[in-house]
């Protein structure tokens, strides 16, 4: 499997709304640091172990635990990251940020690099401080892989907290 970066106006706005959600969520010296790659696929049939091993070469998916998801379970994950580390959050232990929001922008962002609509998401979890994909950060964070078998695209995006 080849995977050939892409760098679209589109995923440039997405780095940048996320490097404000991070600057929105900074607490003390706790900061949350995002990653986004985005590649075009050359073959339409693969597993999803070998996709994430051709983007993140030093990563250890044969030992992690990747389960494929549905948009509120991603919300979930990002409510339950961001809730545990933050003072205060909003109704419900959900931390109020249109980015948790099932109409925020994150999800605008992801759908012009990808094609939210006709995509498969992926959790990515390891214990390995040393996986490339996986570890993101020392006080939290989480990996997805999003990928559009019909446009040949998929975007990873991780996310971590260190102090």
């Amino acid at each position: 499997m080849k995977l050939e970066p892409i760098e679209l106006p589109n995923l440039y706005e997405l780095r940048g709304y996320l490097e404000a959600v991070s600057d929105l969520v900074r607490t003390g010296q706790l900061k949350w640091y995002f990653d986004t790659k985005l590649f075009e696929m050359d073959v339409l049939e693969f597993s999803i172990q070998e996709l994430i091993k051709s983007a993140y070469p030093q990563s250890h998916p044969d030992s992690a635990t990747i389960t494929e998801c549905s948009e509120p379970d991603m919300l979930d994950t990002l409510n339950h990251e961001f809730s545990r580390w933050l003072p205060s959050v909003g109704e419900g232990g959900r931390f109020p940020l249109p980015l948790l929001d099932s109409d925020g922008q994150l999800w605008r962002y992801v759908k012009e690099c990808v094609g939210q609509e006709q995509s498969r998401r992926f959790e990515y979890t390891t214990l390995a401080r040393l996986d490339e994909f996986g570890a993101t950060g020392i006080c939290g964070g989480f990996a997805f892989v999003i990928v559009n078998e019909a446009s040949r695209r998929c975007l990873f995006i991780r996310g971590g907290a260190d102090d």
